[in-house]
Order: structure tokens, then C-alpha cells, then sequence
């Protein structure tokens, strides 16, 4: 049985802010529930930053805005996590109560496949940037070993500390880009039993990076305009049938990958010694045999 599930990052209701296009983002999001509410979905994740931080009164107002759309899609199942514009001047538990949907590090069945939701801190700031609070990897190592079988990783930033070149907000502000703990992070990933595959949204472009045998996807925004001149409209569809992993982005920023959804867990090799910290010249071989 194939199981399907809708993806959307970033929606950014709000404000035009840089090149998100936030007075576009109720039409957009409204044209995705549509989209999902008329196929065959076994879930819905939003990736989280669902609006333009404002005021803490007018956060509260936009969060309920998008959370009016997400509750059109009656009782079909939806994730969320929290990004970092939710979270300027609302706490989790506020946007856990104007979603009614759960805001914590957890784990979920989405038909026979698992998914885990990891809720670190996001808060950041022109001058801060992403830092993990006291707790923040212990959770996401528990659930990790929590289960061997192959695991979707959920969260708002991304995990793959994976270059920025070329990027309108983050390729002068990497930091901003993902955890200064990533080391960590890829330690705690590369440790667990299960098979990975990591998604993400917040730097508001399409990639595919491998880690250590691992695949991480970012989303693009549902109203970025940076890489389209328009608002890139970008969702996502996820199948994941047998051995297969599909990702579908659709949108005017459209990428299409396939992956093996692994099985076991990859055999990655740990990297080679810088070639001047070794005893023996490694190219030395290759030279004389040139």
C-alpha cells in the first residue's frame, strides 16, 4: 500500500516581508487544503513558520487565520512543528492551542510508516543564531532509539549543515541556517538504529544533501519569490511505496527526486585524515603509477 502524504513550508501569512510575499499566502494555502482535500492523503505535515512575526496580538491573529484553513481538512491527519517566526512572540503552547495539534518532540504511524517530529528550540533573532537548549538533543537521541524500522525526521530547520552558496538570506548568514551543534546532531543521527531519510523547511529553497549515507530534503516556501519572481507557490507530496521514497514538489519551483526508502541502516564510512596530518603521502601511489 502506498501511503501519501502533503507537505507545505513556510506559508509566512503576514506582511510582504524581502521576497516573501506573505498578503498572497491565505490564497495559496487555501489552494493547497483544496488540492489535498479533493486526492487521496493519509496526512498533512506543516513544516512550520506560519507567519510574519508582527506584534504578539497581531501573531495571535494570523496564527488563527492559517490555522482556519488547516482545520478545513476535518479530521484527516496533520503535523505541525514550530519555526522560528511562530515562536518570536508566541510560546508552543500557543500555537498548540490555536492549532489544536501537538507542539513536542514526538513520533507518529502514518500508515505502516514512522515519522518523528523533532521540536528543538528555533528562537532566533538579526543577531542570534541557532542554538539548541539544555534537553533539545537528549529528546531527539530518545526517540531516535526509541524504534529501529525506517524513520521519516521532521523538523523545521534543517539537520545537514549543507552549504548556502547562492541563497538570498542565508549565504551571508550561515549561522542562521541551521544549529551550531550540527556535529552533535550528526553524531546523535548517525548513532541510531533506524534508517533516515530528513526534511526540513525555513532556508526557503529546494535541496537534496546526503550525510553520512543520509538523505535530508529542504522545502521550498509557499511564498518565496526569490528563485521564481513569484510567490513559488511550493507543496509537496511524499510516497513512500515498498522500497521507494518519491518527493514531489509542486509549484513554480518543481523538483522531483526518487530515494530508496532505506531498509537498514547505511554503512558510511568515517572520513578520511586530512592528506597533511598523514605519515604517508596517499598520493604517492597514484603518481607513480601515472
Amino acid at each position: 500500500m502506498v501511503t501519501r502524504i502533503a507537505v507545505v513550508a513556510d506559508i509566512h501569512h503576514g506582511r510582504d516581508t524581502f521576497t516573501k510575499r506573505g498578503t498572497a499566502a491565505l490564497g495559496l494555502l487555501d489552494d493547497f487544503i483544496d488540492g489535498v482535500n479533493a486526492g487521496s492523503f493519509d496526512a498533512v505535515i506543516d513544516l512550520g513558520d506560519r507567519i510574519s512575526d508582527e506584534t504578539a496580538e497581531r501573531d495571535v491573529a494570523l496564527q488563527r487565520q492559517v490555522a482556519n484553513g488547516f482545520h478545513r481538512l476535518g479530521n484527516k491527519p496533520r503535523h505541525h512543528v514550530i519555526g522560528n517566526h511562530d515562536l518570536a512572540l508566541l510560546s508552543a503552547d500557543q500555537n498548540a492551542v490555536i492549532l489544536d495539534a501537538p507542539m513536542h518532540t514526538r513520533s507518529a504511524i502514518i500508515g505502516e510508516h514512522r515519522l518523528v517530529f523533532w521540536q528543538p528550540d528555533v528562537s532566533l533573532t538579526a543577531e542570534r543564531g541557532l542554538f539548541l537548549k539544555d534537553g533539545d538533543l537528549d529528546a531527539l537521541e530518545k526517540v531516535l532509539n526509541d524504534d529501529d524500522r525506517p524513520t521519516l525526521l521532521i523538523s523545521h530547520v534543517p539537520l545537514s549543515g549543507h552549504a548556502q552558496t547562492g541563497n538570498y538570506y542565508f549565504e551571508r548568514n550561515p549561522g542562521h541556517a541551521t544549529y551550531a551543534e550540527n556535529a552533535e546532531i550528526r553524531s546523535v543521527m548517525a548513532r541510531a538504529p533506524c534508517p533516515l531519510i530528513a526534511l526540513a523547511g525555513h532556508v526557503h529553497w529546494n535541496t537534496l544533501t546526503m550525510v553520512d549515507g543520509t538523505a535530508h530534503l529542504t522545502l521550498q516556501s509557499l511564498t518565496e519569490t526569490f528563485t521564481t519572481g513569484e510567490p513559488a507557490a511550493s507543496t509537496a507530496v511524499i510516497e513512500i511505496d515498498g522500497d521507494e521514497f518519491r518527493w514531489t514538489v509542486r509549484g513554480l519551483d518543481r523538483v522531483s527526486v526518487t530515494l530508496p526508502w532505506p531498509k537498514v541502516k547505511p554503512q558510511w564510512r568515517p572520513v578520511l585524515n586530512a592528506f597533511s596530518d598523514m605519515k604517508v603521502d596517499p598520493t604517492a601511489k597514484f603518481a607513480s603509477n601515472a
